[in-house]
């Protein structure tokens, strides 16, 4: 094989450094490829093909002005179009040498970042002069680290909700199961059974520590009620002592009866579950169990109150009022027409179908749910639980979370609507024709979102101290669309619609405002 000749081996190093530059991105793909045939029709040893011979006929005469510069022979022009090569792979190295000079400089701003109180954009500047790092730089500058950190944070306490809801399904499921497993069959099981007469537009309570507690509506005309009675005891003496001990009592009060499970103290390993039923109308409620389960339905000119610690509360086809409270259990409500106030220390408060001149739900750490329905007034309340309204309409709306956050889509309240948060997100998202009323959303570090409906006519004041604003509203003739912006200290008025009607407030101290309205009605043709 013939080794290689000096020219040879050249050419091979500059198609490699060709093809280096062109993997980098400093070269795009036409230039790589000008350069590459550049280099491989260089010159060679062979001998020069022969000349060919002159025409016969004589050509005609070229003026200078047509080619200013003479024409050059085969070798001459491989000569010019090697040496173009050449200039422009030198020109190549030095555009390398450049942007190794730019990485070195941008590693180096990037070390010195990490002491920074923004990194984020001394990120963003070492890059800005980097080939191929533009669209990096750009995102990095809209980066936020304390709204990455109140996303984070949301997204943790809504995982964290997730899990806990989860290991109390299980963990009650659990213990159901171990704990028949464990007792197996109970020794004695004996019917309980009364029934209290109950006077026209009364009150029955219930109070059971040993069970759960079902109230229904039905056409009787007195309270009754019933329940099995379960006992795990040694041997079937001792439950059948403890069973003469247990027994359903019925007391007379001033607005009407009480049932009552009367029972020894500190018992265990016992249980008693009590159905009641009771007239459908005219007839109010009042149950009352530490630890199982208080449900009510279908009651028609009545009140409900529901209490109990660990258990759960459940209110369904009542026309009156309802109250509910519980510790760690969770509150569920639906098709309800009167007045509900329902609270809960950790417990999720969920109601569906309401129709009340009063809506007022308080927790703690729980969730607050508020779907389908029309309340003159709603008040909801929590502190690290979320809050959301769904298709609700009325007059006065006031959602408050400090940690939490509040949602309401589809609804419109005529007179108020205020949503505030500490640290929490907002979203509102209006049902049109927006105006009148007020409509006020207020946070602290967390972000705020308002969607307008199309039929909107307002006046509007944002405000922020360290926040964004952005946004898109419609101009007094309903088809223009304004664009909103600022950053830092803002303060804007705008007027949507014609700027009449409505008033709408944003402000936040450090958080993002956003407010967009529903595009107008193209019309074709």
């Amino acid at each position: 094989m013939p080794e290689p000749t000096e020219s040879g081996a050249a050419s091979r190093e500059e198609n490699l450094l060709i093809l280096k530059m062109l993997q980098d991105g400093t070269i795009s793909a036409d230039q790589a490829a000008e350069l590459l045939q550049a280099v491989n029709t260089r010159p060679s040893s062979a001998p020069a093909p022969p000349t060919p011979p002159a025409p016969s006929v004589p050509l005609p005469p070229v003026s200078d002005a047509s080619f200013p510069t003479p024409a050059l022979s085969a070798s001459e022009a491989d000569g010019e179009v090697f040496s173009r090569a050449r200039a422009k792979i030198a020109a190549a190295r030095e555009r390398v040498a450049g942007v190794q000079e730019q990485l070195a400089a941008a590693e180096e701003k990037i070390e010195q970042a990490k002491d920074s109180p923004n990194p984020w954009e001394q990120v963003a500047e070492a890059l800005k002069d980097v080939p191929g790092a533009r669209s990096v730089t750009e995102a990095l500058r809209g980066i936020d680290p304390g709204r990455i950190a109140a996303n984070a944070r949301r997204q943790a306490r809504r995982v964290a909700r997730s899990m806990r809801s989860s290991i109390e399904d299980i963990s009650s499921d659990f213990n159901d199961t171990i704990s028949e497993q464990l007792q197996g069959e109970p020794q004695l099981t004996a019917p309980r059974e009364t029934t209290a007469v109950i006077p026209a537009g009364g009150m029955l309570r219930v109070r059971n520590t040993i069970g759960d507690i079902e109230v229904i509506g039905s056409d009787v005309p007195e309270a009754r009620a019933a329940g099995v009675l379960k006992i795990w005891a040694t041997d079937r003496a001792a439950a059948e002592a403890l069973a003469n001990d247990i027994k359903l009592v019925v007391e007379d009060g001033g607005e009407g009866p009480t049932i009552r499970v009367e029972h020894p103290p500190k018992v265990r390993r016992v249980s008693l579950d009590l159905k009641v039923f009771v007239p459908q109308s005219g007839v109010r409620v009042s149950l009352l169990s530490p630890s199982g389960d208080v449900t009510v339905r279908n009651l028609k000119n009545s009140g409900v109150v529901l209490a109990t610690q660990s258990g759960d509360a459940r209110a369904s086809e009542i026309m009156g009022d309802v109250a509910a409270e519980t510790a760690s259990g969770d509150i569920a409500i639906e098709g309800i027409v009167g007045n509900i106030a329902a609270s809960s220390a950790s417990g999720d408060i969920k109601a569906l179908r309401v129709s009340g001149q009063n809506f007022r739900a308080i927790t703690q750490s729980g969730d607050v749910s508020l779907s389908e329905s029309t309340v003159p007034v709603v008040a909801v309340e929590t502190v690290s639980g979320d809050a959301s309204l769904k298709a609700v309409t009325g007059r006065t709306l006031k959602m408050r979370a400090v940690s939490g956050d509040a949602h309401a889509e589809d609804v419109a309240f005529d007179l108020d609507t205020h949503l505030d948060t500490v640290s929490g997100y907002i979203s509102l998202a209006l049902r049109g024709p927006l105006k009148a009323g007020s409509v006020h959303l207020q946070t602290v570090s967390g972000d705020a979102e308002l969607k307008l409906p199309r039929e909107t006519s307002a006046s509007l004041e944002v405000t922020t101290k360290g926040g964004d604003v952005k946004g898109r509203v419609l101009a007094p003739d309903n088809k223009t669309e304004k664009e909103l912006s600022g950053s830092g200290m803002v303060s804007l008025s705008e007027a949507i619609g014609v700027g009449e009607g409505a008033k709408i407030t944003l402000s936040s101290v450090s958080g993002d405002l956003e407010i967009t309205q529903e595009s107008p009605v193209i019309e074709l043709g």
